[in-house]
Formats: structure tokens, sequence, C-alpha cells
């Protein structure tokens, strides 16, 4: 079989668009191996400082202003007022030194995600966190193993992530 100068032009010319694009597509999976591990490596890091560093009480958090405002929202089955988010964020931090950075070093969240993480380190449960945000439970499920798959890369359940969030 003879191929003309046309057809032969055409074979090279995908053969090097082919080549071109499998070396692209292994460029970009290399990256996204090296993002992985890098947060992969913080979030070994995170742990292992939370581990070192003193913690202050954990009834501390619960004796401060906002959380006893928060109980009260749960009992009337009400929704957190913004002012309440940035007062909890601060609490939070306090007892749990530097915990919202830790958070926004790993994956760049929405306001929801952060809240919903920072409900879980208070250790509140799922139909709670979906008062307090205004949402479904359904939705705070997604939420939580989405974060999770966003982290690390891999599936996880909505445990996994409480168990990560209550580890740093």
């Amino acid at each position: 079989m003879i191929l003309t100068d046309r057809e032969l032009f055409l074979l090279i010319v995908c053969t090097v668009f082919y080549i071109t694009l499998f070396i692209l597509v292994i460029q970009n999976n290399r990256r996204k191996l090296q993002l992985l591990q890098s947060r992969l490596d913080n979030i070994h890091a995170m742990q292992k400082m939370a581990v070192m560093e003193p913690r202050k009480d954990v009834n501390t958090m619960w004796a401060t202003p906002v959380y006893l405002r928060i109980k009260q929202y749960l009992s009337e089955g009400r929704s957190m007022a913004e002012g309440d988010w940035t007062e909890l964020a601060e609490a939070v931090d306090s007892v749990y030194t530097g915990f919202s950075e830790k958070l926004y070093s790993l994956y760049r969240m929405s306001e929801q995600d952060f809240r919903v993480s920072l409900l879980i380190k208070i250790r509140l449960q799922p139909k709670d966190i979906a008062t307090l945000t205004a949402h479904s439970k359904e939705s705070i499920a997604t939420t939580r193993s989405r974060l999770y798959q966003k982290v690390f890369g891999k599936k996880g359940s909505t445990k996994d992530w409480d168990d990560f969030i209550l580890s740093i």
C-alpha cells in the first residue's frame, strides 16, 4: 500500500498531535501527583504539630459565649447569624491554635466548606450542622465527603473528613 504525499503528511501531523497530547497528559498527571504529595506532607506536618502543641481544655470551647448561643440556636431550630461565624472562627482558633490557617492552607474552601469544618471541630452532629447552616443533612454529608476527596485526592467517607478535622 503506497501513501500519497497528502496522506503521509496527515499521518505525520496526527502522529505528532497524539504524541504531544500524550506528553501533556503525563505532565499534568505528574503535577497533580506532586500537588497531592505536597498536601499530604502538609497534613502529616499539621498532625504532628497538633500532637505536640499544648491544648487548652476542650471545655474552654464549650464555655464560650458563641458556643452557648449555638446551643440556644439549636434548641430554637435557627441558623447562625453572620457575626456568629466570625466569633466562632476566633474561638476555635484560640482553642485549637491556627486551625483556620491550617485548613485554608490545604484547599481553597468556600465559606460553606469552612463553616461545616468549624462545626465539626466543635464536635457537633451533622443534623445540628445542617440546622445551623440552613442546609439539608444530605448536603452536609456531601460537603464532608467532597472535602475529603479534594484534600486527599481519593474517595473517603464523611467520617474520614470528620476524623481528619478532629486530628488537626
